[in-house]
């Protein structure tokens, strides 16, 4: 490695683009979603090119005039090269349907710096003995893939003026910030699965937890046409992917668990197996002690890249994770559940984690759960932005008249109403229906 190399740029091309965006007030327009303040390597042209974004996210008028003017008032003028400097750039002769061409050819030589920086910085964490391997590679990894997906930092500091910008937009498009479950009374206790959401979805066994995360996760697939993925510590990609075909073909679950097809079912198999085959649905049966918050963020990483922005990812169950042998598992479980909510919001997406209900709900007369059943940590309540407690009567009942119904129990809920709401549930096929209609 020659260290006597000077880095990437292209200073020729950044000159030509401030000269651009001042003698051409629509230039600004053109640059102002492809290069950051960052891009441009000579320091005095990026503080050129920041009075002109300035300018620019106030509306005003982006000229010689009002450039030079924002660098005076700001005492930046005599720190750029003054005027002779700004005369200069006018002496560049270009034109405004050229800058987009400039912008790649900077952005190429930034994107370079960056890498070179990345490798840095790799090479220290390589030789930092006191982090975990899996730690390093999910580091590494990170930096890269922030590079080759050209994103700006979605958290870094901004001005408020800029979050009202984004917020104007989302409200004059129209775009939901979360997405509905289909089932009617759910949503009117829920609004819907908000994104960066941790939404923890909890039951004792057998009430129907990893059901309800499979019809979320394909009623999303169905009518968002956005990647899931599913992460599952319980169940195979086989036992999963079996699942999702009983929902679509019709054919009870536990006799395609068991591979019994009757044959006057055939047509509905293929049926089920060609619209399954078209979901933008993603499976990963990782076992349970290697699936790490490291590897999650690694395939959603890979995932997005490949396919786009994401629907809905889900983790089936929380408390498979991490030493089962630990002693303080509510410390384990706890770190887990912080992990998860980061992840929700680095890929800005709706995390629906599901978790046991602990069994002291058995010995209570009325079984239903809450918040204090979550078993093994109270960070999972604290973490999570939405708690959903799964209930069937028929379970403890046989005599009940709720057969086929499941309370959903909002115990937690940020954004809106506690309360619960009934759903018509079919075990058979894992089929959720609006309990109203199915009872009118």
């Amino acid at each position: 490695m020659n260290e006597n190399k000077l880095p990437p740029a292209n200073i020729e091309a950044e000159e030509a683009i401030l000269a651009g965006i001042l003698l051409d007030p629509k230039a600004i327009t053109i640059v102002t979603d492809i290069l950051p303040v960052e891009a441009f390597f000579v320091q005095s042209h990026q503080q050129i090119y920041q009075a002109a974004l300035e300018l620019h996210h106030k509306n005003n008028q982006v000229d010689l005039m009002t450039v030079s003017t924002w660098l005076s008032d700001h005492k930046l003028l005599k720190k750029v090269g003054g005027q002779a400097k700004l005369a200069q750039l006018l002496n560049c002769t270009v034109s405004a349907t050229n800058i987009d061409r400039y912008s790649l050819l900077v952005l190429d030589k930034y994107q370079r710096r960056r890498l070179i920086a990345a490798g840095h910085e790799i090479l220290d964490l390589g030789y930092d003995t006191s982090q975990e391997l899996e730690t390093v590679f999910d580091q590494s990894e990170a930096k890269i893939f922030n590079i080759t997906t050209d994103k700006k930092d979605k958290f870094s500091t901004e001005p408020i003026i800029d979050c009202l910008a984004d917020i104007f937009n989302e409200l004059e498009q129209g775009s939901l910030p979360l997405y509905p479950t289909g089932l009617t009374d759910l949503d009117s206790l829920i609004g819907g699965l908000t994104k960066q959401d941790l939404i923890i979805v909890a039951a004792r066994p057998s009430m129907g937890k990893s059901w309800f995360a499979c019809y979320l996760a394909n009623y999303i697939a169905v009518n968002e046409k956005k990647p899931i993925v599913f992460f599952s510590a319980e169940m195979s990609r086989k036992q999963l992917t079996k699942r999702f075909l009983s929902m679509h073909s019709g054919i009870d679950s536990q006799r395609l668990m068991n591979n019994i097809i009757y044959q006057d079912e055939m047509d509905s198999l293929v049926n089920g197996l060609g619209t399954l085959a078209e979901l933008p649905i993603e499976i990963n049966d990782t076992p349970a002690e290697e699936l790490t918050p490291a590897k999650i963020r690694s395939e959603l990483r890979k995932i997005q890249s490949k396919r786009g922005e994401l629907g809905l990812v889900i983790l089936d169950y929380i408390q498979k994770l991490g030493d089962r042998a630990a002693g303080n598992r509510a410390q384990v479980i706890g770190k887990y559940s912080g992990a998860c909510k980061d992840i929700a919001k680095q890929f800005n997406v709706p995390f629906v984690v599901l978790a046991q209900i602990n069994r002291g709900v058995e010995t209570q007369s009325n079984k239903r759960p809450n918040m204090a059943s979550l078993k093994d940590s109270g960070d999972i309540e604290q973490d999570g932005d939405l708690l959903l407690m799964l209930y069937r009567d028929e379970y403890y009942k046989s005599d009940t008249e709720d057969i086929g119904v499941m309370e959903v129990i909002v115990g937690k809920n940020r954004n809106g109403a506690t309360g619960t709401c009934k759903v018509s549930f079919d075990l058979s096929i894992g089929s959720f229906y609006d309990y109203t209609s199915q009872n009118a």
